[in-house]
């Protein structure tokens, strides 16, 4: 498929720009600490100026994160670990907990978890507090030490009884792991069209034997979270629309019909989600120029920058509003670290974990590990559509409750 070409209207790449210079280290904290109690949104934090603090559980099963949103908590005072004892000699004032470096020692082991905390904390543990970005590990390191409340997130985990759509290259022994909404068109584009991959449906069991006894490498594309979270709900709007279950496209696919149909009670708990709309044009209008919709050329419409009124946006924020983040009415909310873990909870053996953002820069490179060349500007594939809403017109509130989703999917962020 090829790319559709930039028409007037199309937002700049500023953005864009913008999360291609976030560093790989702060996206990857960002995403497996998503689940649970485990996540921090950093960048959301940064875009959407709001002032947070982080405070992550240091425990024998990994850490947890939490976040509160006060100006108060971003005084040195209050990010301050309070102790009755130092938990080692070399981390001397209280202020040198919070440093990343000191965390990072906790995780790998070269310092104690600390036992003894003032703070409150239930069974001894420790609430540490670091700032987003410090902690000294690589991605995948950074995932291993991931710990995912399963049994509070099972409708975000796939079962290791079904089947797992991905793409695999026999030739190069690579697995790619799919995360929807993550690069996951370019990363097919590049696994189909230059490294000889092919689309599978494969038992969870022959994928890891493929890792563990055949050497096959394992990757994965992550994305800002923020970011994901719009096109996520974006994806999932359109997938789960009245236009399913009745219509051209429920004609043309009575397969996808079927599915619609079995899952549809997730989302009638949003009854305001369709109102007004009954086929896919009725949506169309809503934020597609006229005379892009008069030429029939339906596809155009997400070249364009949206002229939704408001409704739309208006039915995202009572969304954000509704949504406890534990049932997603659609797979592309799931949380990207459940594409990465086994039911258990334990990390899937993924050998590298990429950023999104700079998709086509590290498919040059994987490619070039296993002797192909991908020359700049093939990388056509991938979707750039305009959001079907402005999100730059989402309100603080809304913003916050989506750090909380992201975070810990409650209302009550420190809840744990």
């Amino acid at each position: 498929m090829k790319m559709r070409s930039t028409r007037r209207g199309k937002k700049s790449d500023a953005a864009t720009n913008q999360r291609k210079g976030t560093s790989d280290t702060i996206l990857i904290l960002l995403l497996v600490l998503m689940i649970g109690v485990f996540v921090s949104n950093l960048i959301v934090g940064n875009q959407l100026a709001i002032n947070s603090a982080i405070h992550v559980e240091v425990t024998d099963k990994g850490v947890a994160l939490h976040l509160t949103t006060s100006t108060d908590d971003l005084s040195p005072k209050r990010l301050a670990l309070k102790h009755k004892k130092h938990i080692a000699t070399d981390i001397k004032p209280e202020k040198d907990v919070y440093r990343g470096a000191d965390i990072t020692k906790i995780l790998t082991g070269e310092l104690p978890f600390p036992t003894d905390c003032s703070d409150g904390s239930p069974n001894e543990r420790c609430r540490l507090k670091f700032k987003p970005g410090t902690v000294q590990l690589s991605n995948v390191k950074t995932l291993q030490q991931c710990y995912v409340d399963t049994a509070k997130y099972k409708a975000h985990i796939e079962s290791t009884k079904e089947p797992v759509m991905t793409s695999i290259s026999h030739k190069h022994k690579i697995i790619f792991r799919n995360i929807p909404k993550s690069a996951s068109s370019t990363a097919r584009h590049a696994m189909f069209d230059f490294l000889e991959g092919k689309d599978y449906s494969l038992p969870f069991d022959l994928m890891m034997k493929l890792v563990t006894n055949h050497n096959y490498t394992m990757i994965s594309f992550i994305r800002e979270p923020s970011s994901r979270f719009y096109s996520s709900y974006d994806e999932a709007f359109y997938r789960m629309g009245p236009w399913m279950g009745e219509g051209e496209i429920a004609r043309k696919q009575p397969n996808l019909r079927l599915q619609y149909l079995s899952v549809k009670y997730k989302v009638d708990k949003y009854p305001y989600f369709y109102e007004g709309m009954k086929e896919m044009n009725d949506y169309r209008k809503m934020y597609c120029p006229k005379e892009v919709l008069d030429t029939g050329v339906y596809m155009e419409c997400d070249d364009y920058d949206s002229i939704d009124d408001g409704m739309l946006l208006k039915r995202f924020e009572q969304f954000v509003h509704d949504y406890d983040g534990i049932e997603p009415f659609d797979l592309h909310l799931n949380m990207q670290t459940t594409s990465l873990i086994y039911e258990s909870g334990k990390p899937l053996p993924i050998t590298t974990l990429y950023n999104a953002s700079e998709a086509e820069k590290d498919w040059q490179e994987i490619a070039s590990q296993k002797g192909v060349t991908i020359s700049d500007g093939e990388m056509k594939h991938g979707r750039h559509q305009s959001r079907r809403f402005d999100v730059s017109k989402v309100s603080e509130g809304t913003q916050q409750k989506i750090c909380k989703i992201l975070v810990g999917g409650t209302a009550n962020v420190e809840e744990g």
